[in-house]
């Protein structure tokens, strides 16, 4: 009986790590602001992104990359600071 457990015990643990959601990983997150009118995502924020998206009444998200892009935006560099 103790044998017939320890199976299906080691049987559930190693079927409990394939339930692993792996396409998480592989997501690219930007940064971007949920004004629509600045159409830039970031994918490092820096101060000067984050100053005109208050700026400009925006609120700073962090979305996947399709998403970013769904929403029409498109890929800015910061300026070196």
């Amino acid at each position: 009986m103790k044998y017939i457990v320890s199976l299906l015990l080691v049987g559930f643990l190693l079927t409990s790590f394939s339930f692993y959601d792996y396409s998480k990983e592989s997501q690219n997150f930007v940064y971007t602001c949920s004004n629509l009118n600045l159409n830039c995502f970031y994918k490092i924020p820096c101060s000067d992104f984050f100053r005109d998206c208050n700026q400009n009444k925006g609120k700073v998200m962090k979305v996947t990359l399709e998403r970013a892009k769904a929403l029409g935006k498109e890929e800015c560099s910061c300026s070196t600071e």
